[in-house]
């Protein structure tokens, strides 16, 4: 799966080169690619679960600029990978096909636990600039999940230290999607996500979401 999102990366980064740009007032209709740096706040976790406050993320995507005429208006719509890594207190199980996470016992000495899934994603964006450089654009995002797999590092039930990986998970939603804001100036912006679609299948799992917030760069 890294060398898959490494070479999704170097696709993304050197595809806005290949293409031909045009200007259109405010916009130039174009490909560009971007990188957003975010922290997921895990809504709705199940009593006595707790999920850290940091808990760091990525989306790597290439978009396509249409600008609406020689506005402040422009449409864009691309390809991504969005990256998000859940770190808690507890451990995912699986039992007569419903998920759950397990709270790790006050005495078992951990480094880490966390889930991770990755989506390919479809984003869409309305965006308005004007000619200072500021920036708002409101959107959606539609994926599909192509990866999932929980990681813990630390004691095991006889405390021994170990590391395990593992990746055949059940119950996991296959689609994900939501509204995203972007607001900033230039190539620098705040942005966020909000998954309406939950983490897990409906009544075969915790029903948890994501909240993503941070940082998107757009420099190429």
């Amino acid at each position: 799966m890294k060398k898959t999102t490494l070479l999704f990366l170097v696709l993304i980064l050197t595809g806005g080169s290949l293409l031909a740009q045009k200007s259109g007032g405010l916009f130039s209709d174009k490909f560009s690619s971007g990188i957003d740096v975010f922290n997921d706040f895990v809504m709705d976790a199940p009593d006595g679960i707790e999920f850290r406050a940091f808990n760091p993320g990525v989306n790597i995507y290439g978009i396509h600029t249409f600008p609406i005429k020689e506005s402040n208006f422009a449409f864009t719509a691309g390809l991504g990978l969005g990256i998000h890594n859940l770190f808690s207190n507890s451990t995912l199980q699986d039992t007569s096909g419903v998920s759950f996470f397990e709270p790790i016992p006050d005495d078992v000495d951990y480094n880490k636990s966390k889930l991770t899934l990755t989506y390919l994603d479809v984003p869409a964006e309305l965006r308005f600039k004007t000619d200072g450089g500021f920036k708002v654009a409101l959107g959606f995002k539609f994926g599909v999940l192509i990866n999932a797999h929980t990681k813990y590092k630390g004691e095991d039930e006889n405390g021994d230290k170990t590391k395990t990986k593992r990746a055949m998970l059940s119950n996991l939603e296959t689609w994900r999607y939501g509204p995203t804001f972007r607001i900033g100036y230039k190539w620098a912006n705040l942005t966020g996500f909000y998954s309406i679609s939950k983490v897990f299948e409906k009544n075969t799992g915790p029903e948890i979401y994501p909240l993503s917030v941070g940082i998107a760069l757009r420099p190429f």
